[in-house]
């Protein structure tokens, strides 16, 4: 991020003209975030858009299409009906496979599912209390021997 000095507002300068920007505080230091074009570039190449960009390189000539026939005038109702007819097979990313794995049991997991269910009757029989709860340990916290 980039720290700004006593500033809620940062004006920057793109393609030849001034936007105006908020900031956000950032928390606990009292100083604002402004964002920069190389943050923003950063932010674009760690969001996993690739699926959307193909959808929009699709799409989007399809509506200008429809827009262009119809001298800008047309009704989003429209639009849906032409979505509803295209299909997206071969267009689209194919999806991982489903990988199915079987249970098998071994002592961590008996252990966690023991604890689990433990807890589980321990809070469900608070009305009437059943068990004294002074008196029941559900888990140990193994600390380090110095």
């Amino acid at each position: 991020g980039n720290p700004s000095d006593d500033e809620d507002d940062a004006t920057s300068t793109t393609n030849g003209r001034d936007t105006a920007t908020s900031s956000t505080t950032v928390s606990g230091t009292g100083e604002c975030f402004v964002p920069t074009e190389a943050w923003l570039t950063e932010l674009r190449a760690s969001l996993p858009l690739e699926t959307v960009s193909r959808l929009l390189q699709h799409l989007v000539p399809v509506v200008d299409d429809m827009c262009d026939r119809k001298n800008g005038v047309v009704d989003e109702i429209e639009i849906l009906e032409v979505f509803k007819d295209i299909t997206m097979v071969g267009l689209l990313p194919v999806p991982h496979a489903i990988v199915i794995r079987k249970y098998q049991p071994n002592q961590y997991t008996s252990i966690w599912f023991t604890a689990f269910m433990w807890g589980v009757v321990f809070l469900r029989s608070q009305k009437p209390p059943i068990f004294d709860g002074q008196c029941i340990e559900l888990f140990q916290v193994a600390g380090e021997d110095k």
